[in-house]
């Protein structure tokens, strides 16, 4: 697997422990930690309704990465066990933390915090990786994506319930009408339900984002791509291809540490 097909975002056969059983909540699978990444929101002025709504909170995470793994496989359960055994593997690539989500089919998405984009690129460049392409219960064959946080808006304890999580990957011609939009955005994800959200770019190509939304109803989340402001969004950001939303339930995390 050369580090030129891992950068075009080719398909790949991934491994370095990278999958487990699905993205943040906690149910069946790796077992319930901590999920989000960031500190809370600083309380806003008393009788301030607009500094009242919490603003995206990405000064912890900014600038760092986040590696987005989907995974197709035809059995879970060897799966789990293949991305338990990887902590060590992933810990040496700089992981810090992830948040898995089980998709309705036969897929697993998995967002991995690193601290070092550099880190994680000479990760998956070693030889060592090849030594764990073939292990038992490795996934049928993998996608990814390397990009680096530029918002990142979390609660600092994660909800008590189940949660859902909502991934789009985008390829825009305005980036920077995007972020803005995502920012300006913030009320309307909540109103879908959304207690966490982030906008990820690309490392190899700058017209390609990653959206991740986190929510406490499954099908707000999927009705999220389909509001007018989120419709809105895409022009503004000249978003050039048909964006598939990703949603399913998470069933395991690791907070960042």
């Amino acid at each position: 697997m050369s580090h030129g097909a891992l950068r075009s975002f080719a398909s790949v056969r991934f491994v370095l422990g990278f999958a487990c059983a699905a993205f943040l909540a906690g149910a069946a699978g790796c077992g319930q930690k901590n999920a989000a990444p960031e500190p809370a929101t600083p309380a806003a002025p008393e009788g301030d309704a607009k500094a009242a709504e919490p603003a995206p909170n990405d000064a912890g995470r900014a600038g760092r990465a986040s590696l987005f793994v989907v995974h197709m496989m035809s059995d879970f359960e060897a799966f789990r066990k293949y991305f338990e055994d990887g902590a060590a593997e992933r810990a040496n690539a700089g992981v810090n933390g992830y948040l898995l989500t089980k998709l309705d089919d036969d897929r697993v998405v998995i967002h991995f915090f690193a601290d070092d984009v550099a880190v994680v690129e000479e990760a998956l460049r070693s030889p060592d990786m090849q030594k764990f392409l073939d292990r038992k219960g490795s996934p049928e064959t993998s996608l990814l994506w390397l990009t680096r946080d530029v918002v990142l808006n979390a609660p600092a304890t994660p909800p008590a319930g189940d949660t859902y999580s909502l991934y789009l990957k985008l390829k825009v011609a305005d980036f920077a009408a995007l972020e803005r939009g995502f920012r300006e955005r913030h009320a309307v994800f909540a109103e879908q339900g959304v207690v966490a959200e982030g906008l990820h770019r690309s490392t190899a190509n700058e017209s390609i984002a990653v959206l991740h939304f986190v929510g406490t109803a499954k099908d707000k989340l999927e009705a999220l791509p389909k509001r007018k402001e989120f419709v809105e969004l895409l022009a503004q950001a000249k978003n050039e291809e048909d964006a598939k939303p990703l949603v399913g339930k998470d069933v395991a995390r690791d907070r960042p540490k």
